[in-house]
């Protein structure tokens, strides 16, 4: 009889402790739509399907083979994910020299060079002796690469270190929608 009380009081101190939602909510939980599974998500978390498992080289070639031209970008966190949305200083063109263009108001800074290493491309600015500015490396993690005979699609990410309104500083990220110049 003692036990059967004892369990009974466990029980109910168990139920007690777990009813409820007494701790805060993690601001690091990512509470929107996720890639995986053959699918990226887009603008306004739509999801769609995408080539996740291409390697270093299917990369490298597809960056020397084709320009490519940003067609949109959105900003996104670990709640929220924004419409196409205008940014500027971002990435515009990507030429096969591996080179990248940014729009960017001053002359020195607009052409950069790009190195591949995995899913990454490390962005450095170019030296130039006369120029006073200075940009250091950036990392934009290539997300997707979708390339056939007729079409051609990165998707690519960017950590920022800005802070946009409405958006968690700690795990906001612009995404960046490339379509590859193909030949008629």
């Amino acid at each position: 009889m003692k036990a059967n009380i004892i369990i009974i009081l466990f029980l109910m101190a168990f139920a007690l402790s777990s009813c409820g939602h007494d701790e805060p909510d993690d601001p690091n939980a990512v509470t929107r739509v996720q890639d995986g599974n053959g699918k990226v998500f887009l603008e306004n978390g739509l999801l769609v399907e995408a080539n996740l498992n291409y390697t270093q080289n299917d990369l490298i070639n597809a960056l020397t083979t084709y320009e490519w031209e940003r067609d949109y970008c959105f900003y996104y966190d670990n709640k929220t994910i924004s419409n196409k949305t205008d940014i500027s200083a971002m990435p515009i063109l990507m030429h096969t020299d591996m080179t990248i263009e940014f729009d960017f108001p001053i002359e020195s800074a607009r052409l950069r060079d790009m190195s591949v290493s995995g899913k990454q491309i490390t962005v450095s600015m170019r030296h130039d002796p006369i120029s006073g500015s200075y940009y250091p490396d950036e990392t934009l993690t290539v997300v997707a690469l979708d390339l056939t005979q007729s079409y051609g699609r990165i998707v690519m990410d960017r950590k920022l270190s800005w802070d946009v309104d409405g958006y968690l500083t700690n795990s906001l990220y612009v995404r960046m929608v490339w379509k590859a110049k193909m030949a008629n």
